[in-house]
């Protein structure tokens, strides 16, 4: 009787193991995909010209067209709540969302921050600046999600962040 449970104990420690194994292995897998869709994303934004955008927040139909097609060429499904602050969502058809996301978006307008600096640091006559002498310059910050689906327990999401590189107008 005693080898018996020995061995119900061991393959209970096997199982275990292998359900431990597996929950690494799927979210390794969905953490690789979502980060490959961001950078996919934040490369479709790149190389639009910011001029060619509404306004800062609002990006082009057809920016909006080829990262739907991206997300669903890499049969990426996942979504989620975006953060509160100026964030913007997006489902997977590239559609204004204000319910469960594909992407979130926030722009920020880095001439603003020139500007305000510059108008602090010459407060008084000693220096010389041309205000609102800057280009139009602007990055964009993206949220994607991915997701460990545990069958009966729960579904955890999880956010991974991007930035684009400062774009000028």
């Amino acid at each position: 009787m005693r080898v018996a449970i020995g061995g119900v104990s061991i393959f209970q420690i096997v199982v275990l193991f292998i359900l431990l194994f597996t929950g690494i292995m799927c979210i390794t897998i969905n953490h690789a995909k979502a980060f490959g869709v961001k950078d996919e994303i934040l490369n479709i934004i790149e190389e639009t010209n910011v001029n060619k955008l509404r306004n800062f927040n609002e990006l082009d139909d057809d920016v909006l067209k080829r990262i739907a097609d991206t997300l669903s060429d890499a049969g990426y499904r996942t979504s989620g709540d975006c953060p509160d602050d100026g964030w913007f969502g997006y489902d997977r058809n590239g559609e204004y969302t204000t319910g469960k996301a594909s992407f979130c978006i926030r722009a920020t307008n880095v001439t603003n921050s020139y500007n305000a600096d510059l108008e602090k640091k010459c407060q008084s006559n000693d220096c010389v600046a041309i205000l609102g002498g800057f280009p139009p310059m602007v990055y964009y910050d993206l949220a994607l999600f991915y997701q460990l689906d545990i069958p009966l327990i729960t579904e955890f999401n999880f956010r991974i962040y991007g930035s684009s590189k400062t774009l000028y107008g």
